[in-house]
């Protein structure tokens, strides 16, 4: 079981990752707080509570649709975020954040991707783990904090370390189409879709040849690479190999694809895998640079210089709970190489041997309670079954799913699958003012009110046209589900009529997609017009 087990500095470097993510997130989406989260945008309560949301959703954003409502509780999930960060009450904020992300999500599921669902369920794993072990607050109040094991066991780790792998080996088994598994052309398929491709990705389409190996290679580390994190023998060498690969894998995906922060969050829970064989032998590098450094130093001060060091050794002597770790060698050698004085040296020493003598000089190893751990292992089963049923013909009890949803662990990994789509295409929304001038209202999405003409034609980066991921996949939505648009008609008129009066109010408009197919072997394909929605403000 020990490639099941955690560093807890692992543990810690994933903490305050996850919590620089979700702050990311949760700054970009509060740029739409209004649009996406009110009553008055494009997804009142009442249309979200009888048109998309299960009824065993929980979201503590249903509570109100006010915008002070809602700014309240993003401010809350911040100021939780905060403490997750910097480890205060840790499992307290972790719990509290993932509420709070819980409620965000639920509460407007068209603009989510599956990076939200990983992320989600990166927080739910956490809040059974000792995120706050190390490199925390929690840990620097502790007046004599025990030394602790880096080596951390439970059905949380399992569960933690197999989401993750669960995510990659799920969406290999969907990516069933020929586009991977035969001819190689998926990203070429990919890479054609305007919506999402960034110019690196457009680039890369002069290039079928690498294309094609690139898709067999992805297909390949989404099966293989998995495995390698948890392979038994030289389990720290070929583990930090298989993080630096999906690491440079999503890099890549990040280059190329405008897909939000999905890579990022992908890439970086990789740092939970990272094993103490890398800790230990970074230690090792670190204390013979500190070494030489000391040695260097007390030559640049036999001179009388170094007034600042006694000060660096207090704050040293400070943190060093925080890191869980001695230093009293080094404060005291670092102090004899200044010029302090030997009692106060000593003193630094004593201190820590002090505490040493009160551990009885062995770590102390963390465990989880049997309650946590049956949890932890109920979950874990819950969520292979789960992920089970999208991929088969299997179902999961009725029973259980209010569970799924109340929880927010239903989980789907279906990306670019069983191909990537080959439709794809821009929005155009023309519009006609009281005084029939015509506009352009694509624009109102990103906030963007000023008159426009309207223009058929390509955009040069069709990404560009969307503010940001959650309104590109909002625009997919409604792509998708005829039933939202005549809710976002209704957002349109609100919002731009509200600024405009007179011969510049917004009387009728369409919504339009320019269908522009895919074809093989870098075939052209004539954009067709799809009407998606003819609105009247005022009927």
């Amino acid at each position: 079981m020990e490639v099941f087990s955690a560093d807890l500095r692992s543990l810690a470097v994933f903490r305050i990752v996850l919590a620089l993510l979700i702050l990311a997130v949760l700054a970009n989406r509060a740029t739409d707080l209004s649009a996406h989260y009110t009553d008055q945008g494009v997804l009142p309560r009442t249309v979200l509570l009888e048109e998309v949301l299960s009824r065993w959703a929980f979201s503590l954003n249903l509570m109100n649709g006010e915008l002070f409502f809602q700014a309240l509780l993003f401010g809350l999930g911040m100021l939780a975020v905060l403490g997750m960060l910097i480890g205060y009450r840790t499992r307290l904020m972790t719990v509290i954040t993932w509420i709070v992300l819980l409620s965000i999500q639920m509460r407007n599921p068209l603009v989510s991707n599956s990076g939200d669902d990983l992320l989600r369920m990166l927080l739910f794993w956490g809040m059974f783990l000792p995120l706050g072990a190390y490199w925390s607050l929690d840990r620097a109040r502790k007046v004599a904090a025990p030394r602790l094991s880096t080596h951390f066991l439970s059905f949380a780790t399992v569960g933690l370390f197999l989401q993750i792998a669960f995510m990659y080996w799920f969406a290999a088994i969907k990516k069933s189409g020929p586009e991977w598994r035969v001819d190689g052309t998926a990203l070429y398929y990919a890479l054609s879709i305007d919506q999402l491709t960034m110019p690196i990705g457009t680039y890369l389409l002069q290039f079928p040849a690498l294309l094609k190996e690139l898709t067999f290679a992805t297909l390949g580390l989404e099966i293989i690479g998995p495995f390698l994190l948890f392979f038994p023998f030289f389990t720290g060498p070929v583990r930090t190999g298989a993080i630096v690969a999906f690491m440079s894998f999503h890099f890549g995906i990040w280059l190329t694809l405008d897909i939000g922060i999905f890579p990022w969050i992908s890439a970086f829970c990789m740092v939970c895998f990272l094993p103490s064989w890398l800790w230990n032998n970074a230690s090792k590098l670190g204390a013979k640079i500190l070494k030489r450094s000391s040695t260097e130093r007390h030559a640049q001060h036999l001179g009388g210089r170094g007034i600042f060091q006694p000060h660096w050794l207090r704050l040293q002597a400070l943190l060093s709970p925080v890191v869980g770790v001695g230093h009293s060698s080094v404060a005291a050698g670092m102090a004899a190489d200044v010029g302090q004085s030997q009692p106060a040296a000593e003193s630094l020493a004593a201190r820590e041997t002090r505490r040493s003598t009160l551990d009885g000089g062995e770590r102390i190893t963390l465990r989880s309670s049997f309650a946590t751990n049956l949890l932890a292992f109920f979950f874990l089963l819950f969520v292979f079954s789960w992920n089970i049923t999208t991929v088969s013909e299997l179902k999961m009890p009725e029973r259980l799913l209010p569970l799924a949803y109340f929880l927010g662990i239903d989980q789907s990994w279906g990306m670019y699958a069983p191909y990537p789509s080959k439709d794809d295409g821009w929005f155009v929304i023309p519009g006609t003012l009281r005084g029939e001038e015509q506009v352009d209202l694509m624009g109102v999405a990103r906030g963007d009110f000023t008159l426009r003409q309207v223009s058929w034609e390509k955009p040069q980066y069709v990404a560009d046209t969307y503010k940001n991921e959650p309104w590109r996949k909002y625009f997919e939505s409604i792509l998708s589900y005829s039933d939202q648009r005549p809710h976002f008609g209704r957002y349109i008129c609100r919002e731009w009529n509200a600024r405009h009066t007179d011969s510049e109010e917004l009387m009728t408009f369409q919504i339009v997609f320019m269908l522009e197919k895919t074809l093989p072997d870098y075939q052209n394909s004539t954009p067709q017009k799809k009407v998606l929605r003819n609105h009247d403000c005022f009927s």
